[in-house]
């Protein structure tokens, strides 16, 4: 599973002493909202209670229980993305020692954008299937460019050497396939779809960071082309072009065998080393997280942390 630090008990009770955790947690609570409705008073039972914990800078911390145990909403609440039907009633969330729940959502989108990325089980329908992975991830440079041209600068050209078996592969494609590909080209053309030779080369470095051995193939590609997992780290290669410093991944490993779910965790541990990025993984598998996390958190079945 590659190296990473033990960080023990003792360890984090130093860490608080000299530095301040990037993400902390006071007393939360969420319950539905109806119309109108504010505030914890509104006679419902609230969703989840008194939820606290600390992720400081370059840990990797689980977040696990049962499910609807309310792990997945305390994700949603820390990027700004909780559904309309629920809110936050109490207590606070504290991003870099500030506190993000009062956000208005301009800021959130900031945050998002600059600060906290999030890969949640359904965003496979993030991507746009009549788009290939070029135009969509060039977009997402766009959004970000000056943190890509930072990037750029430290990546150089290094990630320009193409790949030998990518063309091999996409002449394997033929029939109706070939020619709805003829067509979305074209369409893809006249969007302006194309990239930089340093936009090309900053793609490829962060599709091989994200696995992939033939970066070229990848971008040419249509999302119907590539499996549920490929596309999953499609979207985390966007997320992590925009250089956050908090990465959430709710319940990353659901539905993979050992070997796939061994890879995904690796890549997550290599991740970290590669961006610098602080990790707060959402899973209902204890036993796999601690293999990964430097401290793991439990949450009960009530909506409570477990003490």
């Amino acid at each position: 599973m590659g190296k990473r630090p033990v960080i023990g008990w003792k360890d984090t009770i130093e860490r608080a002493y000299v530095q301040k955790p990037l993400l902390h947690v006071e007393h939360l609570e969420i319950s539905r909202t109806g119309a109108g409705a504010s505030g914890s008073g509104n006679g419902s039972n609230p969703l989840l209670r008194d939820v606290n914990f600390s992720v400081y800078p370059g840990e990797i911390v689980a977040l696990t229980g049962p499910s609807g145990c309310g792990k997945s909403l305390t994700a949603h609440a820390i990027a700004g993305m909780l559904d309309p039907s629920v809110g936050v009633t109490q207590g606070c969330i504290y991003y870099n020692g500030e506190d993000i729940i009062p956000f208005h959502e301009q800021r959130w989108q900031r945050l998002r954008r600059e600060d906290i990325a999030l890969l949640i089980q359904q965003s496979l329908s993030g991507l746009n299937p009549i788009r290939t992975v070029r135009a969509q991830l060039t977009d997402t440079l766009r959004l970000h460019r000056r943190r890509q041209m930072h990037a750029q600068k430290e990546q150089g050209q290094a990630d320009l050497a193409p790949s030998h078996t990518a063309s091999q592969q996409t002449h394997r494609r033929q029939g109706v396939m070939s020619r709805m590909r003829q067509v979305l080209n074209r369409a893809t053309e006249l969007a302006g779809g194309r990239t930089t030779p340093g936009q090309e080369a900053y793609l490829c470095s962060l599709l091989r960071k994200v696995g992939f051995a033939d970066p070229e193939y990848i971008l040419s590609s249509y999302p119907f082309e590539l499996s549920g997992g490929m596309c999953q780290r499609v979207l985390l290669a966007a997320m992590l072009s925009s250089g956050p410093r908090l990465f959430i991944a709710d319940e990353p490993t659901t539905a993979l065998d050992v070997i796939n779910r061994d890879k995904v965790l690796s890549l997550l541990l290599q991740l970290r080393e590669d961006f610098e990025l602080t990790i707060l993984l959402i899973s209902h598998d204890r036993q796999g997280m601690s293999r990964v996390a430097d401290r793991v958190l439990e949450m009960t079945p009530e909506g409570r942390m477990q003490p």
